[in-house]
């Protein structure tokens, strides 16, 4: 039987996590109603980048996320957390708190759009 609910096999991220030894890991797992859910390992600093289309939300499963913000905030999420940044507002993640790695879940919109950009004093 088809149908938008005929596939209700639970996805066990921590262990799909587990396989992955060195980050950056990014796979959407799941996708639905014009948004998507995306599985990340990070094991170092991410690119400064900014969504002009939509928020983006972070949901924390293992250890601590950071994300930092180009007017000098930075915010730890420890695993069982989470954080939206909204539209436009440039950002980027990092383990943090001792962690070496963060796994997390980033809630987005399926048509997200990303632009990254250049690090302070790049030309």
């Amino acid at each position: 039987m088809g149908g938008p609910h005929a596939d209700l096999t639970p996805i066990d991220l921590l262990a799909l996590a587990a396989e992955v030894a060195q980050g950056p890991y990014n796979h959407v797992f799941m996708v639905g109603a014009g948004h998507r859910a995306r599985l990340t390992v990070t094991t170092a600093p991410g690119p400064w980048h900014h969504h002009p289309n939509t928020p983006e939300t972070f949901l924390v499963l293992e250890g601590v996320l950071v994300v930092e913000f180009r007017d000098g905030r930075a915010v730890k999420l420890p695993a069982g957390s989470a954080l939206s940044v909204p539209t436009g507002v440039s950002h980027r993640s990092m383990p943090g708190g001792g962690s070496r790695r963060a796994v997390s879940v980033s809630l987005e919109a399926q048509d997200q759009q990303v632009i990254l950009e250049l690090e302070e004093g790049e030309d």
